[in-house]
């Protein structure tokens, strides 16, 4: 396993530029129809962009940059207006420019229309300069300090949404409620100024239970500071220093490489919701990707729901949780990343990240206690880890890759591991007027390489040995409209996860989610499915975004 690591960490990193290619900004890409209309003049993109035609692909992409650094610039530009931007590279012969004379006539015309009212322009202007030389005479000249704080707060964005979340659980564990409504909120601020930008995101959730509390508190109320960091630009490099949330991942359904942030316990699971971590980046572009050295400085408690809550990992609730995080050394011990990141671009796409970690890992496990009135605690370790996630695009297919090895250092309980997982993504166009059809598969493994300690099911590990099977289903109708639906089939603990989930916008600010899940646990195995119960559940999501 760590010569298959090794390796395609080498093809990666071997893969180098071409001279004759460029950095460019993708703004979008679609696949090739065959009836498509798309009219890329009408679309109003900035004019360093050109529509770039591959065999079954098209792409919008911007700027011809030699270096990678000028090409993160244009890119931090763009995303303002466009949310889904990439670094790629592009043959720099794609950009080069093009000899004609259409808007010689129209340039011509316009000088001579200048020449005409020449005599009317200058009068105009001369009436202008003394008008405002009388209005300077006679007002008061403007306040600077408001005027600078004027323009801070218009320097200030803000965005954020609120949500209702009524979910009904059909069939259940007899110790869990039937039923559960939730209301969820974010709240965005950012200010951008030059190179320069500070972030802030707040998030609080309130239980329809913990507002009677008593036995059907299920304690999953909260007000959390999510995000708060500054962030500068250089010439070719970033400092940034706060709390955020990372996301490193390429599959569909479970994210094994997305492991800098914690999981929030006390939301749905289904959310997949992130705690923000402390640290500080210096990340610096080079001519073929970008290169981040990471540090972590704290390893934060985390909260869990009690028992009445659908989700609630234990089967009794009589044995309190305890958050305060037992360690391997001081909280404060840093966690060191190392990343490199890159894509190319020949006649395919391959994007991909490796980073190395020194510091505790994201796995944690718990220890019961030895007496009745004990407490279960989460206990965190130290590891030496690699992990990697790659995206490959060949024509309508697109592949991923994820993949860590963990090296424990000094643990008695908890072994090395591995953990892979492989997906496959091909789309079929146009299979009903304008709508794709997504074929998904991913397989999942997670193995211990030390029989003497912990195994996948004392660390609750539910991706042991899976396959999934799904659809998504597009429909292209300009409200983001998706079904996605399809099976998790464990292979070794005899396992069926089964679940749709419809989710569209409405009117721009409104957004819909409804779904249906159905969990068929494990009967003599104790895996986390197995602790929380068969399940069957329908929830409905909607979503003001403002």
């Amino acid at each position: 396993m760590r010569f298959i690591l090794l390796l395609f960490l080498t093809t990666a990193i071997l893969y180098a530029k071409s001279k004759d290619t460029c950095f460019s900004v993708q703004l979008t890409s679609f696949i090739v129809k065959e009836s498509s209309k798309y009219n890329f003049e009408e679309q109003e993109y900035p004019r360093s962009c050109q529509l770039i035609s591959f065999t079954n692909m098209n792409a919008v992409r911007c700027g011809c940059h030699e270096r990678y650094s000028d090409a993160k610039k244009k890119q931090k530009k763009l995303t303002q207006h466009y949310k889904n931007t990439m670094i790629v590279t592009t043959y720099s012969y794609r950009f080069a420019p093009k000899k004609s004379i259409v808007h010689i006539k129209p340039k011509v015309a316009a000088v001579i229309d200048l020449k005409e009212n020449n005599k009317f322009v200058v009068q105009e202007l001369n009436q202008t300069q003394t008008q405002t030389h009388l209005e300077v005479d006679t007002q008061k000249a403007p306040d600077i300090s408001s005027f600078e704080v004027s323009s801070f707060i218009e320097d200030i964005v803000m965005q954020g949404n609120i949500n209702l979340t009524t979910q009904a659980y059909i069939t259940k564990p007899s110790t869990r409620h039937s039923s559960n409504y939730t209301l969820s909120g974010e709240l965005e601020l950012a200010y951008n100024k030059d190179n320069f930008k500070a972030f802030t995101k707040l998030k609080a959730q309130q239980d329809y239970h913990d507002i009677s509390g008593g036995s059907d508190a299920t304690k999953r109320s909260y007000l959390r500071l999510n995000e708060l960091y500054l962030q500068y630009e250089l010439e070719d490099s970033q400092i940034m220093f706060g709390k955020n949330i990372r996301f490193w991942g390429a599959l569909e359904v479970n994210n094994i490489t997305d492991n800098f942030n914690i999981s929030e316990f006390r939301s749905d699971p289904v959310e997949n919701d992130k705690i923000g971590s402390w640290n500080a980046s210096y990340t610096h572009y080079t001519d073929s990707g970008e290169m981040s050295l990471i540090a972590k400085f704290y390893e934060p408690n985390r909260e869990m729901s009690a028992l009445p809550y659908i989700y609630y990992p234990f089967t009794t609730n009589v044995i309190q949780y305890d958050a305060s995080l037992i360690t391997k050394k001081s909280v404060n011990r840093p966690s060191v990343y190392l990343k490199y990141s890159g894509s190319t671009d020949d006649e395919y796409t391959l994007d991909y990240s490796v980073i190395f970690e020194d510091g505790y890992d994201s796995q944690r496990y718990y220890t019961l206690p030895t007496s009745p009135t004990g407490t279960i605690n989460e206990n965190a370790y130290l590891v030496n880890k690699i992990i990697t996630y790659n995206t490959l695009v060949l024509g309508a297919t697109l592949y991923k890759l994820e993949a860590v090895y963990a090296d424990v250092v000094d643990d008695d309980e908890i072994s090395d591991y591995y953990n892979i997982g492989l997906g496959i993504e091909h789309t079929l166009t146009q299979v009903y007027k304008e709508a794709d059809l997504g074929l998904l598969a991913e397989y999942y493994k997670y193995a211990t390489l030390e029989d003497t300690k912990r195994d996948d099911l004392e660390l609750f590990e539910i991706f042991q040995n899976d396959l999934f099977l799904g659809l998504r289903y597009s429909f292209n109708d300009g409200n983001d409209a998706t079904i996605v639906g399809g099976a998790i089939l464990d292979l070794e603990y005899n396992e069926q996860v089964y679940y749709i989930e419809y989710e569209a916008r409405v009117y721009d600010i409104l957004k819909l989610n409804l779904d249906y899940r159905q969990v068929e646990p494990s009967s003599s195995d104790k895996t986390a499915f197995n602790q929380m119960g068969k399940q069957k559940r329908i929830s409905l999501k909607l979503g003001y975004f403002f």
